[in-house]
Protein backbone atom coordinates (compact mmCIF):
# COMPACT_ATOMS: atom_id res chain seq x y z
CA UNK A 1 0.00 0.00 0.00
CA UNK A 2 1.37 3.47 -0.73
CA UNK A 3 1.17 6.08 1.66
CA UNK A 4 1.10 9.81 0.39
CA UNK A 5 1.14 12.85 2.91
CA UNK A 6 -1.13 15.79 1.95
CA UNK A 7 0.99 17.88 -0.19
CA UNK A 8 1.71 14.65 -2.22
CA UNK A 9 -1.93 14.06 -2.40
CA UNK A 10 -2.41 17.87 -3.86
CA UNK A 11 -0.08 17.56 -6.80
CA UNK A 12 -1.99 15.09 -7.95
CA UNK A 13 -5.70 16.44 -7.87
CA UNK A 14 -6.47 17.89 -11.22
CA UNK A 15 -9.01 20.62 -9.54
CA UNK A 16 -6.85 21.98 -7.02
CA UNK A 17 -6.65 24.97 -9.00
CA UNK A 18 -10.75 25.72 -9.77
CA UNK A 19 -12.06 28.49 -8.37
CA UNK A 20 -14.65 28.02 -5.12
CA UNK A 21 -18.04 26.59 -5.57
CA UNK A 22 -20.72 29.01 -6.92
CA UNK A 23 -23.37 29.48 -4.07
CA UNK A 24 -25.80 29.08 -6.09
CA UNK A 25 -27.93 25.42 -6.76
CA UNK A 26 -27.54 23.92 -9.89
CA UNK A 27 -29.71 23.50 -12.38
CA UNK A 28 -32.03 20.90 -11.98
CA UNK A 29 -31.95 19.45 -15.65
CA UNK A 30 -28.45 19.40 -15.79
CA UNK A 31 -28.20 15.07 -16.76
CA UNK A 32 -25.12 13.40 -14.61
CA UNK A 33 -24.84 9.88 -14.96
CA UNK A 34 -22.88 7.82 -12.55
CA UNK A 35 -21.74 4.45 -13.04
CA UNK A 36 -20.56 2.52 -9.64
CA UNK A 37 -21.24 -1.02 -8.39
CA UNK A 38 -21.16 -0.02 -4.56
CA UNK A 39 -24.58 0.47 -3.74
CA UNK A 40 -23.53 2.54 -1.05
CA UNK A 41 -20.67 5.03 -2.53
CA UNK A 42 -23.24 5.40 -5.32
CA UNK A 43 -25.80 6.56 -3.23
CA UNK A 44 -23.35 8.36 -0.97
CA UNK A 45 -22.48 10.72 -4.46
CA UNK A 46 -25.86 11.10 -5.62
CA UNK A 47 -26.95 12.64 -2.22
CA UNK A 48 -23.89 14.69 -2.92
CA UNK A 49 -25.30 15.77 -5.62
CA UNK A 50 -28.90 16.38 -4.50
CA UNK A 51 -27.44 18.57 -1.74
CA UNK A 52 -25.28 20.62 -4.23
CA UNK A 53 -28.78 21.20 -6.19
CA UNK A 54 -28.80 18.16 -9.21
CA UNK A 55 -31.64 16.67 -8.89
CA UNK A 56 -31.40 14.82 -12.38
CA UNK A 57 -28.83 11.43 -12.13
CA UNK A 58 -28.81 7.98 -12.98
CA UNK A 59 -27.48 5.05 -11.45
CA UNK A 60 -25.60 2.26 -13.35
CA UNK A 61 -23.97 -0.04 -11.04
CA UNK A 62 -21.82 -2.14 -14.23
CA UNK A 63 -20.63 -0.24 -17.40
CA UNK A 64 -22.78 -2.83 -19.43
CA UNK A 65 -25.79 -1.14 -17.71
CA UNK A 66 -23.92 2.47 -18.07
CA UNK A 67 -23.96 1.35 -21.96
CA UNK A 68 -27.53 0.47 -22.49
CA UNK A 69 -28.43 3.81 -20.78
CA UNK A 70 -26.38 5.95 -21.94
CA UNK A 71 -27.98 7.00 -25.32
CA UNK A 72 -31.86 7.28 -24.26
CA UNK A 73 -30.10 8.92 -20.39
CA UNK A 74 -28.65 11.25 -22.57
CA UNK A 75 -25.98 12.72 -19.46
CA UNK A 76 -24.62 15.96 -19.87
CA UNK A 77 -21.24 14.27 -17.73
CA UNK A 78 -20.46 11.04 -16.37
CA UNK A 79 -18.77 10.10 -13.25
CA UNK A 80 -16.71 6.55 -13.58
CA UNK A 81 -15.71 4.75 -10.90
CA UNK A 82 -12.25 3.35 -12.32
CA UNK A 83 -13.09 -0.29 -10.71
CA UNK A 84 -16.04 -1.74 -11.98
CA UNK A 85 -17.36 -5.56 -11.60
CA UNK A 86 -17.35 -6.61 -15.39
CA UNK A 87 -14.80 -3.67 -17.28
CA UNK A 88 -11.99 -0.83 -15.58
CA UNK A 89 -13.28 2.47 -16.04
CA UNK A 90 -10.67 3.29 -18.50
CA UNK A 91 -11.94 0.39 -20.66
CA UNK A 92 -15.81 1.97 -20.15
CA UNK A 93 -14.13 5.56 -21.30
CA UNK A 94 -12.88 3.43 -24.42
CA UNK A 95 -16.61 2.16 -25.48
CA UNK A 96 -17.71 5.55 -24.37
CA UNK A 97 -15.34 8.11 -27.03
CA UNK A 98 -15.68 5.11 -29.46
CA UNK A 99 -19.86 5.07 -29.24
CA UNK A 100 -21.67 4.62 -32.79
CA UNK A 101 -23.88 8.47 -31.39
CA UNK A 102 -21.10 11.37 -31.36
CA UNK A 103 -23.38 13.16 -28.69
CA UNK A 104 -22.07 9.91 -26.54
CA UNK A 105 -18.70 10.11 -27.78
CA UNK A 106 -18.55 13.85 -26.76
CA UNK A 107 -19.97 13.09 -23.02
CA UNK A 108 -17.43 14.94 -20.52
CA UNK A 109 -16.04 12.23 -18.28
CA UNK A 110 -14.56 12.20 -14.64
CA UNK A 111 -13.17 9.80 -13.15
CA UNK A 112 -13.50 8.26 -9.91
CA UNK A 113 -10.79 6.92 -7.96
CA UNK A 114 -10.59 4.91 -4.69
CA UNK A 115 -7.16 5.50 -3.85
CA UNK A 116 -4.98 8.59 -5.60
CA UNK A 117 -2.14 6.65 -6.87
CA UNK A 118 0.83 7.52 -8.87
CA UNK A 119 0.15 8.11 -12.49
CA UNK A 120 -3.71 8.33 -12.12
CA UNK A 121 -3.67 11.91 -13.71
CA UNK A 122 -2.19 10.84 -16.72
CA UNK A 123 -4.02 7.37 -16.88
CA UNK A 124 -7.22 9.20 -16.91
CA UNK A 125 -6.34 12.13 -19.06
CA UNK A 126 -4.93 9.33 -22.04
CA UNK A 127 -8.41 7.73 -21.39
CA UNK A 128 -10.78 10.91 -22.35
CA UNK A 129 -11.66 11.31 -18.76
CA UNK A 130 -11.46 15.33 -18.45
CA UNK A 131 -10.38 15.10 -14.49
CA UNK A 132 -10.52 12.49 -11.57
CA UNK A 133 -11.22 12.72 -7.96
CA UNK A 134 -10.39 10.76 -5.00
CA UNK A 135 -12.88 9.10 -2.98
CA UNK A 136 -14.54 9.85 -0.65
CA UNK A 137 -15.46 12.73 -3.40
CA UNK A 138 -14.97 16.33 -2.02
CA UNK A 139 -18.09 18.23 -2.68
CA UNK A 140 -16.75 21.67 -3.42
CA UNK A 141 -14.39 20.37 -5.85
CA UNK A 142 -16.86 17.97 -7.52
CA UNK A 143 -19.25 21.24 -7.60
CA UNK A 144 -16.72 23.29 -8.64
CA UNK A 145 -15.76 20.74 -12.29
CA UNK A 146 -19.68 20.66 -12.38
CA UNK A 147 -20.78 24.45 -12.45
CA UNK A 148 -17.41 25.10 -14.95
CA UNK A 149 -18.82 22.41 -17.05
CA UNK A 150 -22.57 24.13 -17.01
CA UNK A 151 -21.10 27.52 -17.80
CA UNK A 152 -19.15 25.87 -20.76
CA UNK A 153 -22.06 23.79 -22.13
CA UNK A 154 -24.54 27.09 -21.97
CA UNK A 155 -21.65 29.65 -23.78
Amino acid sequence: MQIHNQAMLRSYLPLQDFPEPASDLASSDFKILIVNEDMRSADSLKHTLNDLGYFVTFTAYSARRALEVAVDFSPAVALLDLELPDMTGYQLAHRLRSHLSSSIRQVPLLAIAELPVYGTAELTRAAGFMGWLPKPVNPAALNALLSRLQTGASS
